[in-house]
């Protein structure tokens, strides 16, 4: 494999963190028997555009669900083709976010992968894995079974942190997470607001919530990479949040991660709640 083209399979690896990261960030407290909101990325890696992300997101009072989609800009075609299908059911009680089932596909040029998750109310996780890619054996540190008992998947981690923030609790929590392929805790911390000046990236302008992400590995990871050495292995992971029109939902406008290719920049460019419907003037 070519300089350019191994260069270009690592930066969409870090697209697909940002797929996981950012697709599912959403959330709204609502009196309706159910809200609908469609949120539409654009993201940037060194200035480049790499790729989309969209989601579509429903939620009533006692249960919720997401289905999102992520792919590589078309013109990288020629060198790889990534694309990745999410969707997650889950109840709602006592506001916390509880899944039920959670499946995630994706299609690597000609590799494709999906797992299936199923959760138990006894905290158990069900997990059915297939593929068409045949790795080697100790590629992945271990995953300890024990360690799965009353997971959540990124998108309903993701929904719990955004419930907070429509509260006004901030960002500061740890959640353990596994999606099927490794096991993580994702730890947040709040970090300084920022304002955003109009852009045609983005349909967002305001004062927005600033939230730090850290991840700590628990397995399911390369197990050839010094991550404690590494030092472009811990990207630095800020998430900007807030509400696109007046009284609206909460949602996340903004994501900037540090990379060993430049920073890669996720912008909320088309927004849809309800009737209201924004469209950034680089989308239209």
């Amino acid at each position: 494999m070519s300089a350019v083209q191994k260069s270009s399979v690592n930066a969409v690896k870090v697209f697909g963190a940002g797929l996981i990261i950012v697709a599912t960030l959403f959330t709204r407290q609502i009196a309706a028997a159910e809200d609908e909101t469609d949120l539409h990325y654009s993201v940037y890696l060194g200035g480049l555009y790499l790729g989309s992300i969209e989601a579509e997101v429903r939620q009533g009072q006692s249960n919720y669900s997401i289905e999102s989609a992520a792919r590589t800009n078309a013109a990288f075609k020629w060198m790889l083709n990534w694309f990745a299908t999410g969707e997650t059911e889950g109840l709602i009680s006592l506001d916390k976010f509880l899944p039920r089932q959670h499946l995630h596909k994706s299609t690597w040029n000609k590799n494709v992968r999906t797992v299936f998750l199923d959760y138990a109310k006894t905290g158990e996780v069900k997990v059915q894995k297939t593929t068409s890619r045949v790795d080697p054996p100790n590629k992945y540190t271990p995953i300890d079974p024990e360690s799965l008992a009353n997971t959540i998947d990124p998108m309903t981690a993701f929904l719990t942190m955004s419930n907070r923030l429509e509260k006004g609790m901030g960002c500061n929590i740890q959640m353990p997470v596994f999606d099927g392929h490794r096991r993580y805790d994702v730890v947040l911390t709040d970090t300084p607001p920022r304002y955003f000046k109009p852009s045609r990236y983005s349909v967002f302008e305001g004062q927005a919530i600033g939230c730090k992400i850290d991840i700590v590995r628990k397995g399911g990871f390369p197990a050839d990479q010094d991550y404690e050495n590494n030092p472009t292995a811990n990207q630095d992971i800020i998430l900007y949040s807030g509400a696109p029109v007046e009284n609206g939902n909460v949602v996340p406008v903004r994501m900037r991660m540090s990379t060993q290719f430049g920073m890669m920049e996720i912008h909320l460019d088309r927004y849809r709640e309800g009737p209201v419907k924004l469209v950034s003037r680089i989308s239209q």
